[in-house]
């Protein structure tokens, strides 16, 4: 018997989110994470091998050998490929639970139907991402309250602009009517989903923070790391980069706090079951 679909138009409270926020990851785990590894993990994969290499670079500097020139290339595809990860994040958990939302059966959702959804809000999230950027930018440099009020009201801007189907300026004004007076119960929920997923997190960097213990002790007699040392950095770097994937939980509990927000400015959940009565 498949479990009862979870309805993302209600009004929620902190633990509720939370509660919920697992519930979803429980029923759709095997699906919504294969599709993050199939679609997000080459991404992941990429910014763990160049986050290697520039770890590497650093642990193996030399004033007569490493040019500065070879830090900048190594980090500058690590920052590359990391953008590109979250963003395709974004892409496949949002396609995912939007179709999720749409669907009126109780039939798997499959991979060729998620990329379908991913190919059409992929480049709408590139150029709202530099949207978001350049926003997020303008308010700190402008003062640093702006931009910390900012970079936290628009957290929901994605999935406002996917599931309203909205300009980019008509989604920073939808998000921040949805936070007037919500901005510190908003940032606790995004504190609480931050602990959650940094703790599992953690469990895949255990094995670069060991590695980078040990090329740092053996660095302080001066020795260069060997090259098993450097295939041990890179290896753990690309496992550490995994953790990316428990992103989906963070991004899963923003989608239910912005529906819970929409309820609670305009019950539009409410009216609709009104109106279906």
């Amino acid at each position: 018997m498949n479990p009862q679909k979870i309805e993302f138009q209600r009004l929620r409270n902190f633990s509720q989110i939370i509660n919920v926020t697992f519930e979803f990851i429980r029923q759709n785990f095997k699906q919504l994470f294969k599709a993050v590894i199939f679609f997000v993990g080459p991404f992941i994969l990429l910014t763990g091998i160049f986050m290697g290499l520039y770890q590497k670079d650093v642990l193996m500097f030399s004033p007569t050998s490493t040019t500065l020139s070879q830090f900048g290339i190594a980090y500058l595809l690590f920052i590359i490929f990391l953008i590109l990860t979250m963003i395709m994040m974004y892409a496949v958990v949002y396609s995912y639970i939007l179709i999720y939302i749409k669907r009126e059966d109780d039939l798997v959702i499959e991979l060729d139907e998620i990329w379908q959804k991913v190919k059409n809000v992929l480049p709408r999230l590139l150029l709202f991402s530099f949207g978001y950027g350049a926003v997020v930018l303008l308010g700190v440099i402008l003062l640093v309250i702006p931009g910390i009020y900012l970079s936290v009201a628009l957290t929901i801007l994605f999935i406002v602009a996917l599931n309203e189907n909205l300009s980019f300026m008509d989604s920073v004004k939808r998000c921040l009517f949805l936070i007037k007076n919500k901005w510190w119960n908003t940032l606790g929920v995004l504190m609480i989903l931050g602990l959650i997923q940094g703790f599992l997190g953690f469990l895949f960097q255990i094995p670069q923070y060991i590695i980078t213990f040990i090329s740092a002790f053996n660095s302080i007699d001066g020795s260069q790391p060997s090259g098993t040392m450097e295939i041990f950095i890179i290896v753990s770097s690309i496992i550490s980069s995994f953790s990316f994937a428990f992103y989906a939980i963070s991004l899963t509990g923003i989608v239910f706090w912005y529906f819970s927000l929409v309820e609670q400015k305009e019950a539009k959940g409410l009216l609709e079951k009104i109106d279906s009565i």
